[in-house]
């Protein structure tokens, strides 16, 4: 796979992906870490091995996430052509689906499993309980 892909350094602060803006690049971290944010809240802190950008490639809407360089990385990026021919392959695209899937599960997790903190329901003294 690795042959389909440029590998790049990116320095620390360097914006990967821009939330609203057209996304041109699949990435794989190999090393580094960088900064998922979500509306203006880190959502997740990637790593070696983490994947992003998948759901814009896939759609070719704009991304949903900002994404930045937290640490000095290097990475494997696709473009649009070299993401094209990647999943050509049924075997890379359904790794890559499912990398997308994993990720929307989390992420509803996250959203159904909030804590929320209510107010006590007022207790009844009828009935003599």
């Amino acid at each position: 796979m690795a042959v389909n892909l440029d590998e790049v350094t990116v320095p620390k602060g360097e914006r990967l992906l821009s939330s609203g803006r057209a996304n041109d690049a699949a990435w794989i971290l190999l090393d580094g870490e960088a900064e998922l944010t979500v509306g203006g809240s880190v959502h997740e802190v990637l790593k070696r091995g983490d994947v992003f950008g998948l759901p814009s490639m896939f759609t070719r809407l704009d991304s949903m996430a900002d994404v930045v360089a937290k640490t000095p990385l290097r990475a494997l990026v696709a473009s649009h052509q070299q993401f094209n021919s990647l999943v050509s392959d049924p075997e890379v695209e359904i790794r890559f689906k499912a990398a997308v899937f994993d990720r929307l599960r989390d992420e509803v997790y996250q959203l159904t499993h909030q804590v929320v903190r209510a107010k006590p329901a007022a207790r009844s003294r009828r009935g003599g309980s």
